[in-house]
């Protein structure tokens, strides 16, 4: 085994539906045989931050309907995904609990942009890094179902 470290990307389409996320775990699985520490690095998945995006900027036009529709989307994408990567009924409910939490922040920030009429970059960024955040927990879950010891890690926490 080696000594060193593997630092893996997926980009959105590597993670955006369950056959491909379903593929990012085996590749960390196989990784995790021959490198004594694997980091893995997760994109939202595939059209998550266009959808964020576009109903922050909908919101400081007053249009709240994009959120709407958006969330509803982000909760279904993310179920199908916990639905098929996570044999454990308490895992799946408590991945979607984590996802819930970050769709609620998802709501409280487009209401507040709605409220002010417009969306800084600090808003949009805050928005826009939501769709890696809920990603990286429902990979991370996928790979300790698959007995690997992942754990999520915010980018605000160790840099």
């Amino acid at each position: 085994m080696s000594s060193s470290t593997l630092l893996i990307k997926f980009g959105g389409t590597s993670v955006g539906t369950p056959e491909a996320m379903q593929q990012a775990a085996e590749i960390v699985r196989q990784a995790a045989e021959t490198w004594t520490h694997v980091v893995v690095v997760t994109s939202a998945l595939s059209g998550v931050t266009d959808l964020l995006l576009h109903s922050a900027r909908s919101a400081a036009d007053g249009d709240l309907q994009p959120f709407y529709r958006a969330e509803g989307t982000l909760r279904s994408r993310h179920a199908s995904l916990c639905a098929a990567l996570l044999p454990d009924p308490q895992e799946r409910t408590r991945t979607m609990r984590a996802v819930g939490e970050l769709l609620a922040v998802f709501r409280n920030l487009c209401q507040a942009v709605a409220v002010l009429g417009e969306a800084s970059p600090r808003a949009l960024d805050a928005i826009a890094s939501l769709g890696e955040r809920m990603s990286v927990r429902v990979l991370s879950a996928a790979l300790q179902a698959r007995g690997l010891p992942a754990r999520w890690v915010e980018a605000s926490e160790s840099i």
